[in-house]
């Protein structure tokens, strides 16, 4: 599948159809090698691989939604069409960003993905460049990582070809525990799994600062420039972090803009609450009366994160914090959008966490 994929991809740059900035390294240099495959998902193609035999990377490709989000999504590489003007790009854009943004101000990020897409910095986008950027676009983690690209808390984008991208190698891919390929997991049980689980953990002082870093992730998305965004699968696979354990987001295929949300909740018809679930993580009230679903979601992202790290941060906790730390965490775990005076409760909760948390890390440090 691996040879497929660049064959496939090679074809398409040799005949100028698609371009990027690692297009050389992969089908002309031969640069970049790729050996293990990180899909639990056989549709999905994800790899590790190495670029010029010293930066370790990951390939990412085929990455599918994880819900159907009601987005109509193109054959890569069908538009724009030959003979479209930079007019018409930017126009695609705009329209782009409101439908997934909402109304309002986005021209700073308009710019950030015409320049990603002009690879030889001539100021100009030619058909392949626009056909190229365009198709990743059209996948949401590569269109979050757009947004998201001035975070401390989202792995590094190191470069693309035609709809396949490469992203910075974080050294811990899951909160807790190792990979384990699914072909050997589901044949592997449960007591071992969580045994191994435990082996490979960090101190707990360093989990507090990986904790806090996912709280700060959250803080960063709640309200950010480009509106507020809802993680749709809260998991410990998802959530990676570096040898200095500071916290990186691997997998924000589970990251949606509320626009995006709202929009595709709402035009759901429901007679229960069950039929509004788009995954277990994002769901909203049905609205009997109307028959449909309202479009806002019955949990933050807080409270989704607090459940994940739980047994994580409570495990080996300090005796002295440890009532403290299990209050406040059941109190996150209950938070739910409905509560009257919500936001206020969410940054309380918030702000005594991660106090509580760095008040142990300087405490650690300093002894």
């Amino acid at each position: 599948m691996k040879v497929n994929l660049a064959t496939s991809k090679c074809d398409r740059y040799h005949k100028g159809i698609i371009t990027g900035p690692l297009c050389p390294a992969l089908c002309d240099d031969r640069t970049i090698t790729l050996n293990q495959c990180l899909s639990s998902h056989p549709a999905n193609q994800v790899y590790q691989g190495w670029l010029h035999g010293a930066k370790q990377i990951i390939m990412k490709c085929n990455l599918a939604p994880i819900f159907h989000d009601g987005i109509d999504r193109e054959m890569p590489y069908e538009r724009p069409e030959k003979g479209s003007s930079m007019d018409d790009f930017r126009e695609m854009l705009q329209d782009f960003l409101e439908r997934n943004l909402g109304k309002g101000e986005h021209n700073a990020l308009q710019t950030r993905i015409l320049n990603a897409a002009d690879i030889n910095n001539d100021g100009k986008v030619t058909l392949a460049e626009a056909k190229s950027i365009w198709a990743l676009l059209q996948v949401n983690e590569f269109f979050m990582m757009m947004i998201l690209q001035d975070s401390e808390h989202t792995p590094k984008l190191e470069g693309f070809c035609g709809d396949t991208y490469f992203v910075q190698r974080v050294d811990a891919n899951r909160l807790y525990g190792i990979h384990i390929p699914w072909m050997f997991e589901i044949f592997l049980p449960t007591s071992y799994r969580q045994a191994m689980d435990q082996w490979f953990t960090p101190s707990w002082p360093k989990k507090a600062k990986i904790a806090v870093g996912l709280l700060e992730f959250v803080e960063e998305i709640f309200d950010s420039s480009h509106g507020t965004f809802h993680m749709c699968k809260t998991s410990h696979t998802n959530i990676g972090y570096t040898n200095k354990h500071d916290l990186k987001m691997i997998d924000l295929r589970n990251l949606y803009p509320a626009e995006v949300l709202k929009e595709t909740l709402t035009e759901k018809t429901c007679s229960k609450n069950s039929d509004c679930e788009l995954t277990e993580d994002c769901s909203s009230m049905c609205d009997e009366t109307a028959s449909r679903c309202t479009g806002e979601l019955v949990q933050p992202n807080l409270s989704k994160i607090c459940v994940v790290l739980h047994d994580y941060l409570l495990k080996e906790v300090p005796a002295g914090i440890k009532d403290e730390l299990t209050a406040l965490l059941d109190k996150c775990s209950r938070l739910t959008t409905n509560t009257e005076d919500m936001q206020i409760h969410h940054s309380l909760i918030l702000n005594n966490l991660k106090s509580l948390l760095w008040k142990q890390i300087s405490d650690n440090q300093d002894s």
